[in-house]
């Protein structure tokens, strides 16, 4: 009965992470697309980039970067904590990564 809690909690719980990673995914997408198209049909000196350009521009790398580093540590979260319970020799099967 308690393997099978388990089970329930973790599915419960990729399901919940799943959710935030296409969430951040969704943001970053639709974040880059609208900044660039309203980057680019604007008329440019080929010299000089406006400043609201470089606003957006600027926008744009922050949301990229944090957008980044949360799924990065979404993805690394389960990876050490795999790598936790391996150092602590854990012998059950669920500190053993599978592929």
């Amino acid at each position: 009965m308690e393997e099978n809690s388990n089970i329930t909690i973790s599915l419960i719980e990729a399901k919940v992470w799943a959710v935030i990673a296409l969430s951040l995914t969704f943001i970053l997408v639709v974040s880059v697309v609208s900044i660039i198209l309203g980057v680019l049909f604007v008329e440019h000196d080929m010299e000089n980039i406006s400043p609201i350009d470089e606003k957006f521009l600027s926008i744009l790398k922050d949301v990229m970067m944090l957008s980044i580093g949360a799924v990065g540590g979404i993805a690394g979260r389960q990876g050490a904590k795999t790598a936790a319970e391996l150092m602590k020799g854990k012998d059950d099967d669920s500190a053993r990564p599978t592929a």
